[in-house]
């Protein structure tokens, strides 16, 4: 029940983004991207499914494997290596998809990094050439390192290691970013004496900036907490620390990647105005809470449909500004 919802609302905020223009191409085409990669995950889930349940086996048929185990014993006894192919196919769906999850952040980061640097003429020009080189390194690194961490080539502590920098890292390019873009705000508020030098595409830029680093920040902060959740589960898994109850924290640490839309899409929609409308209008349950509310909050209605109008304004602003 919980992944047909999850498929409903990716699928759904999928449509949002695309029809709905907030950002600049680069960073929608990335997002849309990251959406759509949960599916990667569900068909791994599909694959494991037939063993999980206990229709298929590899080895001895057992009511119960360990998830990692360095004792001989406790591993299958693999007559033909083809037996593993589906399990080799799904585990590195399934560590691809972590890995890009984790790498995520970092992307998008550097995506609002390179908005500031040609802040200038961003908008006016599509810069496509930075979207694909972000998406190719970005998978290219990913699957590299989902085909040594399935092969065992890389153990599981190194990974976590790589997954942490990037972490850090942008969330130390976001701070930074943020710090300039602050920067540019200010010399904004004083336009007496900044005018003649910040154009109308220096200022959009800068508001566009500024509100997609508003996402930045509560979706980083809601997934950041759900991949270290996860992460300190299979840590603390891989330790043997809790074997007695290995097949419940095993749940809960896939429960954090397979089901992150579940909170990953509202924050994310909540976050954008124009996206909460429209998200908000899709979904029946919101559009009668909404309308139950609507009486005593006139004036915060007023507020988010004059936001909601905010994109796109802008975006007719550059368009008639460049012709």
């Amino acid at each position: 029940m919980l992944t047909i919802l999850c498929i409903l609302l990716t699928i759904q905020v999928c449509i949002i983004v695309k029809s709905v223009r907030v950002f600049h191409s680069n960073m929608t085409t990335i997002i849309l991207v990251i959406l759509g990669q949960w599916f990667e995950i569900l068909v791994a889930k599909i694959i494991l499914l037939p063993y999980q349940m206990g229709f298929w086996t590899v080895g001895e048929a057992r009511v119960f494997q360990l998830w990692i185990t360095n004792d001989p014993k406790e591993m299958p006894q693999v007559e033909k290596s083809e037996e593993l192919t589906p399990l080799f196919i799904s585990g590195i769906l399934f560590l691809h998809y972590a890995f890009t999850l984790t790498f995520s952040v970092f992307i998008l980061t550097c995506e609002r990094a390179c908005a500031t640097f040609f802040i200038k003429d961003y908008e006016k020009k599509p810069r496509a050439y930075i979207c694909i080189t972000l998406l190719f390194l970005t998978h290219l690194t990913c699957f590299s390192l989902s085909c040594l961490a399935t092969c065992e080539i890389m153990n599981f502590t190194t990974g976590v290691a790589i997954s942490g920098i990037f972490i850090i890292g942008a969330v130390l390019i976001y701070f930074i970013i943020l710090h300039i873009n602050i920067g540019i705000q200010k010399r904004l508020a004083d336009h007496d004496k900044q005018q003649s030098y910040y154009s109308l595409a220096i200022r959009f830029q800068a508001k566009e900036n500024a509100r997609s680093l508003e996402l930045a920040k509560k979706v980083v902060l809601f997934a950041s907490f759900a991949i270290l959740c996860g992460m300190a589960l299979l840590i603390v898994t891989a330790l043997h620390l809790v074997d007695n109850h290995i097949s419940t924290f095993v749940i809960f640490a896939e429960a954090a990647f397979n089901l992150n839309p579940l909170f990953i899409v509202p924050v994310g929609m909540y976050s954008v105005p124009t996206w909460r409308e429209r998200f908000f209008k899709s979904v029946p349950i919101f559009q009668k809470l909404r309308t139950r509310k609507s009486n005593s909050k006139v004036s915060d209605t007023v507020e988010k449909n004059e936001a909601a109008k905010e994109s796109e304004i802008y975006f007719n602003q550059l368009s008639a500004a460049w012709r």
